[in-house]
């Protein structure tokens, strides 16, 4: 939880209190400028009302505009502090085309991770094995003991409450030293741990339809960058901005 707060943190240093800003005094402020007159008007009003219209006296300055507001008001997916549910989002059988392998279910871990907007796991289809005559008999028949038969095969998490773009991605990713590819498509930040004598892999990047961070990371038994992608891929191709109009 510290590490998903401190990414956050250092990708959108100030995205909630500018949005906050925003919505409160700017708005205010904006509302003021909208219903204050414009100087002179109303006597411009009258007087063509009293003598027609008459031109203005020689050297009179021209009406001046009103200021425009310097605030940036930033859009965001999710309100912060809510979230959606992996079932409104999450396609299975999209995650499962992409793996190459069945998707017997969504787990949402939304609860475990408060700062995100959506957590889901996605599960691997079928009855995991009970005994160790049973792991043998997976292992002889040709299957390596790696995401078996109720493991999960990654979870897809995302931050859809801070404003952030490539850039500061690509900054973070640096200060972190990590890697930038484009394996799927676009840029993407990829983070590596060691797992036993393997590595693990999570990919970072930015949606570009709901400009949420996406976070993908293989299972506890995933050491396979390629499957990683694939759920990235999946997770890309499934998220839409539709999907996360009924926060919770």
């Amino acid at each position: 939880m510290r590490a998903n707060m401190a990414l956050l943190a250092a990708l959108a240093p100030a995205a909630i209190s500018v949005f906050g800003f925003a919505a409160g005094a700017g708005c205010d402020g904006d509302r003021k400028r909208d219903e204050a007159p414009v100087a002179g008007a109303s006597e411009s009003a009258a007087g063509e009302g009293a003598a027609g219209k008459a031109a203005a006296p020689p050297g009179a300055a021209a009406p001046t505009a009103a200021p425009q507001s310097n605030i940036e008001r930033i859009a965001i997916a999710v309100p912060y502090g809510k979230q959606v549910a992996c079932a409104d989002v999450i396609d299975a059988a999209l995650f499962s085309k992409h793996i190459g392998d069945e998707i017997g279910e969504v787990r949402d871990r939304g609860t475990s991770n408060s700062a995100s907007s959506m957590s889901c796991a996605l599960i691997r289809a079928g009855e995991p094995p009970k005994s160790d005559a049973q792991l043998r008999k997976f292992q002889r028949e040709g299957l390596k003991l790696g995401v078996l038969p109720g493991d999960e095969y990654c979870m897809v998490t995302a931050y859809c409450s801070m404003a952030t773009d490539v850039e500061r991605l690509k900054k973070k990713c640096d200060d972190d030293l990590d890697l930038g590819n484009d394996a799927v498509g676009q840029f993407a930040c990829v983070h590596t741990s060691q797992r036993g004598p393997r590595q693990a892999y999570t990919y970072r990047l930015i949606d570009p339809d709901t400009r949420c961070l996406l976070e993908v990371m293989g299972g506890p038994s995933v050491t396979d960058e390629q499957l990683v992608q694939n759920c990235t891929r999946a997770a890309l191709e499934d998220l839409a901005l539709a999907d996360l109009k009924n926060p919770r």
